[in-house]
């Protein structure tokens, strides 16, 4: 038999229906195993499904939020028949009424143009909600979270939602994606097209899954397994019931009381404002004198040496309530004791939740001020260790550029003066030339060569004078050493310097003082 688009969903492909509704396109890697019932849906124009950009993208259509709100498909044949008789009804009244009965005739027409008057106003109401919603979602950044709303606000969103896909409120190159559409926080979001975050949406998809205040949905999962309360089997019970009743009382302060699902094995929380404290119920157990087994009693007949406890811990019935503080090895603690219970203290255990929360935010305030003051303290001490350090550099730069010239100077005085003594040297030559040809003309050789290479160390002539030397010299960062004791001349921090760095750094500085001859120094290399 041919399947109708029409036909009643199977229990699968509704639940599928559902997880697209809320949101998950299918395009995470726990997808890819739907993706065919997908293609069926799609098949049904319950759903639309691209690969635009090579994502495989799965969204629910009108037709497929329809058969969610009314169970049957819109196309559905009896459906339609209903469509089309009614307004023969209608009409067939009114022409009654104009007949045989004007009053009723005419009071039938009026209410029904009332009625639609009333649809009308209402659509235009939902439509003003969506434009209201997307610019919501622009102003807040895209995602709006509402905590565990009732079914009729649930549902209101769902229309808005609806009405602004219907509409085009949505902006061009975004489209609205929702999960918690039947139970737990509704998060609604406006994703870009062109960057989708498919990892978070689908992070925060899986945690409203996991982590709901659904009061209904909290008391479900603990009954469900409640092995994470830490009480033994005949304590289940009480603990079940003080739960409700801290949850009772925290929602009369204006608290929820919620469960995380993620863990284990369900974790209960209670929830102020935006703020998390996790809650455990641990059973106190009582050390009793142990007392033997007959198989312990046939070992110790066997071995004199072994050693039996001397206690054992036996589950007391009474409840110890742990809620978590800030801070990893902080909390709150209440146990059962002679004088009272842990369920007549409750109003006393929010309240002292709420003070904690209070002297909570206090200490990390002034602990974000001691942090602001450390931080600014070291700013304004590393502003005064770069002032010192620039004064230095500053103070430095006149020196180093003296020291350049006075070693510039004697560079060029020392040339000179060996080019004058080369010249009188090659003179003395030339007057002790010896009277053959072939000495002689030897000795000339050397004498040109020797007045070509003063001519070159000489800084009075060619390119090599002093003249083309600038005055105003540039010292190099490392030129200012000498100057700046264990600075550093590149960045604001003291160097470490060895005895034999400091005695060059040192010596540098004398020999440039020593510029001409006749003055302590390094003797050029023909004085030595």
């Amino acid at each position: 038999m041919r399947v109708q688009r029409w036909d009643p969903l199977k229990e699968h492909q509704l639940l599928l229906l559902r997880r697209i509704g809320e949101g998950d396109d299918l395009s995470g890697p726990d997808g890819v195993d739907q993706r065919l019932s997908a293609r069926a849906l799609q098949t049904r124009r319950l759903v639309d499904v691209s690969r635009r950009g090579g994502v495989w993208r799965a969204q629910i259509t009108d037709a497929g939020r329809f058969y969610l709100d009314n169970g049957v498909h819109p196309d559905h044949p009896d459906r339609l028949m209903e469509a089309t008789t009614a307004p023969r009804q209608l009409d067939r009244t009114t022409i009654t009424g104009k007949q045989g009965k004007p009053a009723q005739g005419q009071s039938r027409p009026v209410d029904a143009a009332t009625a639609a008057e009333s649809k009308q106003s209402t659509a235009t109401a939902t439509v003003e909600q969506a434009r209201q919603l997307v610019e919501r979602l622009q102003a807040e950044g895209g995602t709006v979270r509402v905590e565990s709303p009732a079914p009729e606000e649930r549902a209101l969103y769902r229309r808005v939602i609806h009405a602004a896909k219907q509409h085009s409120l949505v902006p061009a190159g975004f489209h609205l994606k929702h999960t918690g559409r039947a139970a737990g926080d509704l998060i609604i979001r406006l994703s870009n097209d062109e960057a989708p975050d498919e990892t978070d949406w689908n992070r925060i998809r899986l945690n409203t899954r996991r982590v709901t205040t659904d009061p209904d949905l909290v008391f479900a999962a603990l009954e469900k397994d409640p092995a994470g309360l830490e009480v033994t089997e005949a304590s289940v019970s009480r603990a079940l019931d003080l739960i409700h009743g801290l949850a009772a009382e925290a929602r009369r302060r204006g608290h929820r009381v919620g469960v995380n699902t993620k863990t284990k094995h369900p974790s209960v929380y209670l929830q102020v404002d935006k703020i998390r404290r996790r809650v455990k119920l641990i059973e106190k157990y009582d050390e009793v004198p142990h007392v033997p087994t007959d198989q312990e009693t046939r070992q110790l007949r066997r071995n004199r040496w072994l050693v039996l406890p001397k206690t054992d811990k036996v589950a007391s019935g009474r409840l110890r309530l742990e809620i978590v503080r800030a801070g990893w090895d902080k909390k709150d603690t209440w146990a059962d004791d002679r004088r009272t219970t842990l369920e007549k203290r409750l109003p006393r255990i929010v309240r002292d939740v709420e003070a904690g929360i209070v002297a909570d935010e206090e200490a990390r305030v002034a602990a974000q001020r001691a942090h602001d003051d450390y931080l600014a303290e070291q700013e304004r001490r590393e502003a005064e260790k770069r002032l010192q350090w620039q004064a230095a550099l500053d103070e430095a730069r006149p020196l180093a550029a003296e020291l350049q010239r006075r070693m510039a100077f004697r560079l060029a005085y020392d040339s000179w003066v060996s080019a004058d003594e080369i010249r009188a040297f090659c003179n003395a030559l030339e007057r002790a030339a010896p009277d053959g040809p072939a000495d002689s003309e030897n000795c000339a050789r050397w004498v040109a060569w020797a007045r070509a290479a003063a001519d070159r160390l000489d800084p009075t002539r060619g390119d090599g004078a002093i003249a083309a030397i600038d005055f105003d010299i540039e010292p190099e960062p490392d030129d200012l050493r000498p100057f700046i004791g264990d600075w550093s001349p590149h960045e604001p921090y003291r160097e470490y310097r060895s005895e034999r760095d400091r005695q060059a750094i040192e010596d540098s500085r004398i020999q440039a003082d020593t510029w001409h001859h006749g003055m302590r120094g390094r003797a050029t290399w023909w004085r030595r």
